[in-house]
């Protein structure tokens, strides 16, 4: 641990002032009673470790100084305590802050000694910052805590012309060549957000910002687990001074604008933990329809549709009280205390990026966080909100889809934050609009949004294309003045296991999706009876709306709406792609990879390790974020997620395997269970699918030397035919992601460089293998798509829509199974003919001059590569 060792200078003159011993200072060694008592007293107040850090990263030879936006007896004593305890710099001098209760017997005698004796002499009080003890104090190694908001504060400064304290700090710093930091904390009682007026609670015992003495207390000894402090950006002093235009204001100008920056970084500070104020349902809808906007809208739509303008309130009123949640600080609270136990029930626990959230919460202050998570559970609804809310930070609202809103759900998650929107809103104009203000209403009080950018869940495993139309929308009510600026930050959400796996594969391969309702939740404790692994919860660096707007040069408040719908569709791209790059690749979609890649019904152990350090190895050279558990003994991990397997009965292992694997331990891949363990692999195949397209042009080469050159038209190629499956990345160019994958090969020893020829590779004798391994993670896709151009070849083609293609590239798909004319069950994806279908039409495949062409071409491409990838 970091202890501060301060560095003394040499002692200043002794005044008369300077004898004098004041209230304002508690000696560093106390007595050991008072001592005992405050610690027993602050020790549910959360001084984290995170906070810590913030203090031990400064220099040890600064000046120290807390500042706190009220003058608190309280704040002064629980710093002294606890920080001492912590070793780290802690107060012993409180700028326009006395204790009597709490000194030693001894120095308390000392003080009213010397006050006496100085009354007698100069006839006034001693005044510790205009006799320059303090400042002297601090030159010597105390720290101090200072607030901002004194009760006497403009009387003492204004009217006596006393020496302000930060004016004392500024004309230190100028003084001494110390850095003097000024370090703002905020102390939390409760997160519970602010309402908008009074109770009569808040009246009597004070606020939850500002406690009185009895809620305080209260606060302290009832255990309560959101009693704890956090510290706000350290101020530099000697860097604040440094900033252009700083020295030609006055020391009272440079005092004031210090005083007011602090205030207002407590207050931002203070609102990343309990969100703005909050207002009733009652008071946001009505605010909604009575806001101008609205009521223009209403008035211009009762005369285009000609309907009496009380009916279009009325369905105002209705779409409102459909869509509005019920935001409520009770509500999280129970959410809390059941979600703790029924996490602990069903997971391992829940992995968060720390350091990510931490990030998060510092933008945050800046405008309104979109969080903007991947879709894979239901349990997503809540996760999120579940992080925040651990991580002190206020939880947000949340787009849910309609079919949520079902009694009791809909008025649980109401309470949670819970919106509620509607599949689409073709030809609701109306209810559009009224959406479009709600938005609208919550960035402009402040709130942070999280929606779900897929539309659904994923029932593959892997992200699905962007669905920008909430996006338009909250970035069209930025541009109309809802806020300055939106932080949109890309949330990334994994887990070993998925509760709803069976009902995904029940879907996948063409059955009905089951729809949301009271039944269905009493089905659900079923699952309370399994484990489902760890949860992960990535976060990637916020992307700020109006930097993206600078860095391509738009006018945000001109762009026509081509631009703007050309803008969304590239940001909701964007945000895809940097989910995937904090995605996590875990144990169990590695493992499910390497089964599946192999092409064996029947492997050993030792056989499919090989495969597993093959990939977790390129995984490592593309520097992947991998599950904490393949960051220890990946070895067990692997046997651990092999175990997991066998018991689930996606393998089965042989008569030879006796509670622990041997490299000869043998396993069966029942056919059968090849689409579920296909789930897991598309939840880590976004990091394997730029180098199975490499490795498949590598092979098409078909010579043991090739050049980089060679592979970018068959790269293109698989990329065009895969866009409507993976979110690739658009600003990269195809060389830049080939000569990536290359070096990912050469640090696998797949290939080699040349060691003559510029640009020149070798591949090594392992290498085809390897490179056979890479390319099969493209093996499903091309069967499917395969599929889907066999069925086109009936003459009904051209008639049928797209949900009865999709249907007759099922019934297709099958017979060709049957008849060996593709090899993998997990081909006969609904989801992946979809995909195929549409691809394929806007391809032209239908054009009564060019189809058959376009068929031939794509149908014998597609087989040539699946030959090539077998070789």
């Amino acid at each position: 641990m970091l202890t501060f060792r301060r560095k003394r200078k040499s002692k200043t003159p002794v005044t008369d002032a300077m004898r004098v011993h004041y209230s304002n200072y508690i000696p560093e060694r106390g007595g050991a009673i008072s001592d005992l008592l405050r610690r027993f007293i602050f020790r549910n107040i959360v001084l984290s470790d995170t906070e810590k850090e913030k203090i031990t990263q400064l220099d040890e030879n600064g000046i120290f100084v807390y500042a706190s936006k009220y003058r608190s007896h309280f704040s002064f004593l629980y710093f002294h305590t606890r920080l001492k305890q912590m070793g780290l710099p802690f107060p012993t001098i409180g700028f326009d802050c006395t204790i009597y209760a709490w000194q030693p017997i001894g120095h308390l005698l000392h003080i009213l000694g010397s006050h006496i004796r100085y009354f007698f002499r100069h006839f006034s009080v001693p005044d510790p910052v205009e006799s320059g003890h303090f400042k002297n104090q601090l030159l010597n190694g105390k720290t101090a805590i200072l607030p901002l908001i004194g009760r006497d504060a403009f009387y003492r400064s204004f009217v006596k012309s006393k020496t302000d304290p930060i004016a004392c700090l500024l004309e230190l710093q100028a003084d001494t060549d110390r850095p003097l930091y000024i370090i703002p904390e905020v102390m939390v009682f409760s997160m519970k957000p602010k309402k908008s007026g009074l109770s009569f609670f808040d009246i009597l015992f004070g606020t939850r910002e500002r406690p009185g003495k009895i809620r305080r207390l209260a606060g302290i000894f009832k255990r309560n687990k959101e009693s704890f402090v956090e510290f706000c950006d350290p101020v530099c002093l000697k860097t604040w001074l440094a900033a252009p235009g700083m020295e030609e204001k006055s020391l009272g100008e440079q005092a004031l604008l210090l005083r007011r920056e602090l205030i207002e970084q407590l207050n931002r500070h203070r609102q990343t933990i309990t969100g703005p104020v909050l207002k009733s349902r009652q008071e946001i809808r009505e605010s909604i329809l009575t806001g101008k906007s609205l009521k223009n809208f209403m008035v211009e739509h009762a005369e285009e549709t000609d309907t009496p303008l009380q009916d279009i309130h009325k369905k105002a009123d209705t779409y409102v009280d459909e869509i509005a949640a019920n935001y409520s600080a009770r509500w999280i609270r129970i959410f809390e205390v059941v979600l703790d136990r029924l996490f602990k029930s069903l997971f391992e626990g829940i992995v968060t990026d720390k350091k990510g959230i931490a990030r998060v919460k510092i933008r945050s202050k800046q405008s309104p966080l979109i969080l903007v998570p991947c879709h894979k559970s239901h349990l997503d609804y809540l996760i999120l909100s579940y992080v925040f809310k651990k991580h002190n930070m206020p939880c947000p609202h949340i787009a849910a889809g309609r079919n949520l809103s079902f009694w009791p759900l809909g008025i649980v998650l109401r309470g949670g934050g819970a919106f509620f929107m509607r599949r689409t809103f073709k030809g609701a104009k109306l209810y559009s609009r009224v959406f479009f203000e709600y938005m609208s209403k919550l960035l402009s009080e402040g709130f942070n949004v999280e929606l779900f950018i897929e539309g659904t869940r994923s029932r593959t495993g892997k992200l699905l294309s962007p669905k920008v139309g909430l996006l338009s929308m909250l970035i069209d009510a930025c541009r109309q003045g809802a806020c300055e600026d939106l932080q949109f930050v890309p949330v990334y959400f994994g887990y070993d296991r998925v509760l709803e796996e069976d009902a995904y594969l029940h879907e996948v391969e063409g059955g009905a999706k089951e729809s949301e309702n009271l039944s269905q939740l009493f089905k659900a404790r079923r699952f309370l009876k399994r484990r489902y692994g760890k949860v992960y919860v990535n976060f990637h660096e916020p992307i700020s709306l109006s930097d993206v707007i600078k860095e391509q040069g738009l006018d945000f408040k001109t762009m026509d709406k081509d631009q703007h719908n050309e803008f969304c569709n590239d940001l909701g791209y964007r945000i895809i792609n940097s989910i995937n790059d904090v995605s996590i690749a875990t144990p169990y979609g590695v493992v499910a990879s390497a089964v599946l890649n192999s092409m064996k019904k029947r492997f050993t152990f030792e056989q499919i390790r090989e495969d597993i350090r093959l990939y977790t190895a390129h995984l490592d050279a593309m520097d992947v974020w991998v599950a904490d558990s393949l960051g220890e003994n990946r070895e067990r991990s692997f046997q651990s997620v092999l175990d997991s397997y066998v018991r689930r009965k996606f393998l089965e292992c042989g008569s030879d395997c006796k509670g622990h694997l041997d490299p000869g331990t043998v396993f069966n891949l029942p056919e059968g269970q090849r689409p579920v363990l296909d789930y897991y692999k598309n939840n880590c195949i976004i990091h394997f699918i730029s180098a199975a397209m490499t490795a498949l042009a590598i092979k098409e080469v078909n010579r043991f030397q090739f050049q980089a050159g060679e592979l970018l038209e068959t790269y293109d190629f698989l990329a065009d035919l895969f866009d409507p499956e993976f979110a690739f990345n658009r600003t990269a160019t195809t060389e830049f992601m080939v000569r990536k994958d290359l070096k990912a090969f050469i640090d696998t020893n797949t290939i080699v460089p040349h060691a003559s020829s510029p640009d020149t590779y070798e591949i090594t004798p392992d290498g085809l293998r390897k490179l056979t391994l890479f390319s099969r993670f493209l093996k499903t896709y091309l069967e499917s798509y395969l599929v889907a151009l066999t069925a086109y070849e009936s003459k009904k083609a051209a008639k049928l829509d797209a949900k009865a293609m999709v249907k007759k590239c099922q019934s297709r798909g099958k017979k060709m199974f049957k008849v060996n004319e593709i090899e993998l069950p997990e081909a006969l994806s609904d989801i992946t003919f979809k995909n195929a279908v549409r691809l394929f039409k806007e391809k032209g495949i239908l054009d009564e001059s060019s189809g058959e062409a376009t068929h031939s071409f794509y149908k014998h491409s597609i087989q040539h590569y699946l030959e090539v990838m077998e070789k």
